[in-house]
């Protein structure tokens, strides 16, 4: 597919070429018209630069993929957290990161990203923000996020503690086993600790029995660090797969029993 460069934005095209950003922002593209002198105004040169498929939807209003010459045309680079970068361009502020799956294939743990990335966000408002394609669940971790892949991850002990608050939210607990396994070995006691602070004790009673299995020794510590409350439900109410007395665990969910994993050796 052949591009032409109208002569006004010429320029334009340089710098972006030369920057080679992923996205571009309305306020990136003003910066970028302002520079070059270009007397159009911007929402036109995005218009003409979408037009001739040197920008690309992201399907978010005003932040465009960027489609260099090197790519021999209009094409994305099908990188599966654009949309969330895409969402974060225009809301740097929003608390929001990858959970679950796709944190575990940001983590370099599961071998592909899921259809639909699933997304951490910090409220409800926040999850309702969020572009459609992405799969939103509230959760706001204690801890700091890290940067994976160009955008926000929860730490692994943020996953975990995110998989006992709400674990219908997880989309299929048989397919977590490829990766979940792996994700526990790189626990440690005092941010898993941390991230458990001040939730309620049904969390920390999940968070253990998910974890005595695969880590005893977090779950001997979680179990000496207080009582575990009364009876909890893993999982919607109703017939019972397992209980768990040393938890007071109800599960009514998880298609394995977490007593019987074990790290792999």
């Amino acid at each position: 597919m052949t591009r032409t460069i109208p002569p006004s934005m010429g320029g334009i095209l340089e710098e972006l070429e030369l920057e080679q950003p992923t996205l571009v922002t309305s306020a990136h593209l003003a910066r970028l018209v302002a520079q070059q002198g270009v007397q159009t105004p911007v929402k036109v040169v995005a218009a003409r630069l979408r037009e001739r498929g040197w920008l690309l939807p992201t399907g978010r209003r005003g932040v465009w993929e960027f489609a260099p010459a090197a790519v021999a045309g209009a094409y994305s680079r099908n990188d599966p957290v654009t949309p969330l970068r895409a969402f974060l361009a225009g809301r740097p502020d929003a608390r929001c990161a990858l959970t679950f799956q796709a944190a575990a294939w940001a983590h370099g743990l599961a071998d592909r990203a899921p259809a639909r990335l699933e997304v951490a966000a910090a409220t409800s408002d926040l999850v309702r923000q969020l572009p459609a394609v992405l799969a939103g669940t509230v959760f706001d971790p204690r801890l700091d996020c890290q940067t994976l892949r160009a955008v926000p991850v929860l730490a692994v002990e943020s996953v975990i503690v995110h998989m006992a608050a709400r674990p219908s939210a997880v989309r299929s607990w048989a397919s977590a086993l490829e990766w979940f396994p792996e994700m526990t070995q790189l626990l440690a006691l005092d941010p898993l600790e941390r991230e458990l602070a001040r939730r309620p004790v049904s969390v920390r009673a999940r968070t253990g029995y998910l974890l005595q299995g695969l880590r005893p020794d977090l779950a001997d510590a979680l179990l000496s660090a207080g009582p575990v409350g009364g009876k909890t439900w893993f999982g919607p109410r109703g017939k019972l797969r397992r209980h768990d007395a040393a938890w007071q665990i109800a599960d009514t969910l998880l298609p394995f029993d977490p007593r019987t994993l074990t790290p792999a050796t």
